[in-house]
């Protein structure tokens, strides 16, 4: 099972970090494990380089993209796969600060939508160190 944090990158910052992610990759993983005392000043630091995603739009966008697959379930921000033909069970929780993306795919259906909506989405699997961003991955795939 991959979990995968989605954020968008601000366009200066993107431009400066695109060769060296792992900087970024850095930064938000110490990010994820601030203190619950220090949270103000980490959400003050993240809007710094990340936007937030606007999660009406993201939820009509993946919905209007897959209500017609009829392995696609959506249930106020949460949209699922369970696809037994193509072995994918995904879930994507869209939020404020980030999109969630839990899978046992390395390339998800929904990144496919993703990289649709916004190439320059930055991804990152905190537990296996991994991470890229989207428009990197996907442009030999779609």
């Amino acid at each position: 099972m991959r979990i995968f944090y989605i954020f968008k990158i601000k366009e200066p910052v993107y431009n400066l970090y695109y060769k060296k992610e792992y900087v970024l990759f850095d930064v938000l993983e110490e990010l994820c494990k601030i203190e619950k005392r220090d949270v103000i000043l980490g959400y003050k630091f993240f809007n710094e380089f990340a936007l937030p995603f606007n999660k009406e739009k993201v939820n009509t966008y993946i919905y209007n993209i897959e209500s017609s697959n009829i392995t696609y379930i959506k249930n106020i921000n949460k949209h699922i796969i369970h696809d037994r033909f193509n072995n994918e069970n995904s879930t994507l929780t869209v939020h404020n600060s980030h999109i969630l993306l839990k899978t046992d795919k390395e390339i998800s259906k929904f990144l496919k939508d993703l990289y649709k909506y916004d190439s320059k989405l930055f991804v990152c699997d905190f537990s296996n160190q991994d991470y890229f961003w989207l428009n990197n991955i996907m442009k030999p795939i779609v």
